[in-house]
């Protein structure tokens, strides 16, 4: 596997440096908060968007054509970085805007802000579209209910009828706080697999249904045909069958209706709101070796949409790299699905970020993930922080 090579130095010197294409482009910019150094710079510009928009008008050369860019910003300074990413990569191309629901308490009188957006961009909006391209995440109720069938199945030794009652058992109590389309899954089969029935006939009259009647697997009998036919056609049918989706009744009088299997179900639509705890600063502080680091960037939100917006093999741009969160995020997706992400990370050494947070984080990760990070990159020398 490649290396994830990070540059040292301001990314407005080494961003035209860079060769693309690249699938994803996070950025993490100072929130202008006013506050600590934060990612390298001092959180704190009297014209932001200045700041931002030659660094901004590297992302159409470096993106892929299918890329996405994510951006990470707060309410202080969401409308100019809308409007400078309308004008380099043009509104049309605005996915949408997540709002991250962190639940943080402040102390403020007024409102209490608990919530952070990812604004995010295509290259090109229309050809993702085009493409077919569809997002997809997983639904954590869900996999709460595959875990519980997986248990019930174990518990039960192969039974199905035992399986099954254990598991509508468990889910007796629970069916009021989970979704209805969710809770008919409540069947197991023979496999050992969690499923619902659907009703197997053609709501309307369609060319391309079916009317073969079907023959059933004990009696050898033909099965009754829906009024209007099946839902599929002949070649859908066939393939259902070798399959194991069609699930006949006790004899051949029984119409078969159709399974559905949660686990081909188990993910959605990302939602354009969302509510993750915030997990970096504790996370970054169980990492021994590393220095203090304010508001580093939240490992689980980052792996959540890079996974989301991205396949295995991306390439990754974060010109804000800060405490090296994203480089960690992609060892860790690796890891799990044997993919080949890479990360190239652009770093800004003040306040002895790189020696006393970056480093010892990045070390870390080879050691855990096994993978490489390139850290002898041409170092850039810092500018003077902006006032």
């Amino acid at each position: 596997m490649s290396p994830h090579p990070v540059h040292i130095g301001d990314n407005l010197d080494i961003l035209p440096a860079l060769d693309g294409p690249f699938d994803l482009i996070y950025l993490d910019p100072p929130y202008n908060t006013g506050g600590r150094v934060v990612t390298g710079y001092t959180d704190r510009f009297e014209d932001w968007p200045g700041f931002m928009t030659p660094r901004l008008a590297e992302l159409p050369r470096l993106l892929a054509e299918t890329g996405i860019v994510i951006a990470s910003i707060d309410d202080r300074e969401i409308h100019h970085l809308r409007v400078l990413l309308d004008d380099v990569l043009g509104a049309e191309n605005h996915v949408g805007t997540v709002v991250w629901d962190g639940s943080t308490i402040n102390s403020s009188k007024l409102l209490s802000i608990s919530h952070d957006y990812l604004v995010i961009y295509a290259k090109n909006h229309a050809k993702l579209k085009a493409a077919g391209t569809m997002w997809r995440q997983p639904r954590p109720d869900a996999e709460v209910m595959l875990d519980a069938a997986e248990t019930a199945w174990r518990a039960a030794a192969g039974d199905r009828t035992v399986a099954q009652q254990r598991f509508r058992a468990w889910l007796a109590p629970r069916r009021p706080g989970l979704p209805r389309g969710l809770t008919e899954y409540d069947r197991i089969d023979a496999t050992g697999t969690l499923y619902r029935v659907s009703d197997s006939g053609a709501p309307s009259v369609q060319a391309s249904r079916s009317f073969r009647a079907l023959t059933h697997p004990v009696t050898g009998q033909p099965c009754p045909v829906p009024k209007r036919g099946w839902r599929m056609s002949d070649a859908s049918m066939d393939r259902m069958l070798a399959a194991g989706l069609i699930e006949f009744g006790p004899d051949h009088t029984t119409q078969p209706k159709l399974k559905r299997r949660l686990v081909d179900n188990a993910t959605a639509v990302p939602r354009s709101v969302f509510r993750q705890e915030r997990e970096g600063a504790r996370h970054l502080a169980g990492i021994d070796g590393v220095g203090e680091f304010p508001f580093p960037k939240d490992h689980a939100v980052l792996a959540r949409w890079f996974d989301t917006v991205t396949g295995p093999d991306a390439r990754i741009l974060d010109p804000f790299l800060g405490s090296g969160t994203s480089i960690e995020v992609a060892m860790t997706l690796n890891a799990t699905d044997g993919g080949a992400r890479t990360v190239t990370g652009i770093a800004l050494d003040e306040a002895g970020i790189v020696q006393n947070v970056l480093v010892p984080r990045l070390r870390h990760c080879e050691q855990v993930y096994g993978e490489e990070v390139d850290l002898s990159r041409e170092v850039v020398e810092a500018p003077t922080a902006a006032a």
